[in-house]
């Protein structure tokens, strides 16, 4: 990605141009679910960081950070939301963002960023969870409500959420922004085989049947559709039951004790298949 650059945003301008890109990216009908441009200029103003990712001038992908606080682990960072323009999506400006931002944190002093995603989007867990080194624990029902329910992408379905952590001062997360991580070129070293059964409807989309409960296993895999946009864009039906049955089975995982601490995206006759990798007693380092 020579060709693209990121920056921190500064300027009134800039930030109208964050929020024309928000329009977009999540194809708003109007700018009331956009962030504006004064709070952007209040969180760079409070501590937190706004990046724009360019292209030959013009603003391909974005990011606002904020400057968060807690007892127990002191100040840390949350990513409140990252977009890429739909002609630059899975070209690696998610990537380039995160990259802007740890080296950003690392020199605040930094050791821990978090973020929210959809739990079923199989790109983004590429990104996070196998890219970038971060693991998940926490899973939050409808945490938006109503959020962006002007979005012809997102609309009519709980906004379920992976709560992400990524430690970025952990040989984990720093192996991979070092090297440039590249998931595509890692195979799982054990067999997969998913606790949850899939089939295919009339209509060729995946479809999650059941699953079953492991508690006393040491590590599980879940997997999850290939394309849930495809799914939420042909049946929202089907979109709304598999947040339903994924919302079941990852809270009940979860309070078993298990964490997600890895992901692979696996490369099938059909094009790939996605697949979370959760243990138990999972340690960092």
């Amino acid at each position: 990605m020579n060709d693209v650059h990121v920056k921190i945003l500064h300027t009134m301008a800039e930030f109208n141009e964050f929020v024309e890109l928000q329009k977009i990216v999540w194809r708003l009908k109007d700018y009331g679910d956009c962030i504006p441009n004064h709070v952007m200029l209040a969180v760079r103003e409070s501590g937190g960081i706004v990046l724009g990712a360019y292209h030959k001038g013009e603003m391909v992908g974005f990011t606002l950070i904020l400057s968060a606080y807690s007892k127990k682990e002191g100040y840390y960072h949350h990513s409140h939301i990252m977009g890429i323009h739909p002609e630059w999506q899975n070209k690696g400006i998610g990537y380039v963002l995160k990259k802007e931002h740890y080296q950003k944190a690392i020199s605040l002093g930094v050791k821990k960023v978090t973020w929210t995603y959809d739990p079923l989007l199989g790109s983004n867990a590429n990104l996070n969870i196998s890219k970038l080194g971060g693991i998940v624990r926490k899973y939050k029902i409808d945490v938006y409500g109503e959020f962006m329910g002007g979005s012809d992408l997102v609309s009519g379905i709980p906004s379920d959420r992976f709560w992400l952590e990524w430690y970025i001062d952990t040989n984990r997360v720093t192996e991979r922004m070092k090297s440039g991580y590249k998931s595509a070129n890692r195979q799982p070293q054990l067999k997969i085989e998913p606790v949850n059964l899939l089939n295919k409807t009339s209509g060729n989309l995946q479809q999650m049947r059941s699953f079953a409960m492991d508690k006393n296993a040491a590590r599980i895999f879940i997997e999850i559709p290939s394309n849930f946009q495809a799914i939420y864009d042909s049946r929202k039906d089907l979109a709304v039951d598999w947040r339903l049955k994924s919302r079941e089975m990852f809270t009940a995982y979860f309070q078993s004790g298990f964490i997600v601490a890895d992901f692979f995206r696996v490369s099938s006759s059909e094009g790939y298949r996605n697949f979370y990798m959760l243990e138990k007693n999972f340690k960092l380092n």
